[in-house]
């Protein structure tokens, strides 16, 4: 994604939104970010623009990962920034910076989803297999992992995982999203999303039977 000019004022200061590579690595890196919250917090323009260098690609491929679309992406990253910008001074730090900016992030890019498309969902209850009282499946799905490591499979199962992404209910996504693709921690999605870690365990362990059983029916209907 190319960077983009958004500018923010602090007075007769103003600051761009998105900065060059170069200009990344020019900023001084700071290792805690408390300490640059608590800098920005204070008007220190500098230490909000080494929070933005070490956060931005983290929070453009959050977002990219539940829109799908670059340009909307962008937008709500920028978005997410200027907001973090106006209302630093309301991070109390219950979590941490990361937490919170993540938070601010995932909320925003579920706001843009919800207002742009039709949902095309479907219902995990309708299409999951069934358990018995031991919580164990009551029918084998097949195991695909042998068949996907052909190059030429692999990258088609890359294809119907991320079509059956988009299947998922809005709760499954959004964990599997950041648990899987984002590789946050089963902690860290928990505090972002404002979960329990119980729940995301259980959210992911749906989402990937869901996509493990979409792949499976793929490659039996290849074969």
């Amino acid at each position: 994604m190319k960077d983009s000019e958004v500018f923010v004022s602090n007075g007769s200061k103003k600051a761009s939104i998105f900065m060059s590579e170069e200009k990344q690595r020019g900023i001084a890196q700071e290792t805690d970010d408390v300490r640059l919250v608590e800098r920005a917090r204070g008007g220190d323009l500098e230490a909000f623009e080494a929070l933005l260098a070490r956060h931005q690609q983290r929070v453009l491929r959050v977002a990219f990962s539940i829109l799908k679309e670059p340009m909307d992406a962008e937008e709500v990253a920028q978005d997410v920034f200027l907001t973090v910008f106006e209302k630093i001074e309301l991070f109390r730090g219950d979590s941490s910076f990361t937490t919170w900016l993540h938070r601010v992030a995932v909320n925003a890019a579920l706001m843009r989803r919800r207002k742009s498309k039709t949902d095309r969902s479907v219902s995990l209850d309708e299409v999951m297999p069934a358990f018995n009282e031991e919580g164990h499946i009551t029918v084998d799905i097949a195991d695909w992992s042998e068949q996907a490591s052909d190059p030429v499979l692999a990258q088609e199962a890359k294809t119907v995982i991320e079509t059956a992404v988009e299947k998922l209910e809005e709760k499954y996504q959004t964990v599997f999203v950041l648990r899987d693709m984002q590789a946050f921690s089963t902690e860290e999605t928990a505090q972002i999303l404002e979960l329990s870690v119980p729940a995301v365990k259980s959210r992911l362990h749906r989402a990937r039977l869901f996509l493990r059983r979409e792949l499976a029916d793929y490659f039996e209907k290849r074969a």
